[in-house]
């Protein structure tokens, strides 16, 4: 049984979002903002959102964007939170 952490999620998260930045000169950590930092458009928000339900079935971040998005709080660290409600230990697949 392995057991699913912050800092377990958090990679998860960071790498998905390295791989859809990857010409970017942008550094991605986890105060990174998809929309005011990486500037993410609507097909990689797409590809971002399609990543995390891939890795984590079952919980989608579109509320949580909404929510986040108009003020530059969409965060990755906030994402990991989020994440982290609904996510129980047995819920990764990686």
């Amino acid at each position: 049984m392995s057991f699913l952490s912050e800092a377990n999620v958090a990679e998860n998260v960071l790498a998905l979002c390295r791989s859809l930045n990857e010409n970017s000169e942008t550094a991605i950590a986890l105060d990174t903002s998809l929309t005011h930092s990486l500037i993410f458009d609507s097909m990689k928000l797409v590809q971002f959102f399609a990543g995390v339900e891939a890795l984590y079935p079952g919980v989608a971040l579109e509320d949580w964007f909404i929510e986040h998005s108009p003020d530059g709080r969409d965060t990755l660290r906030s994402a990991v939170s989020y994440l982290m409600r609904f996510l129980d230990p047995q819920a990764a697949k990686g």
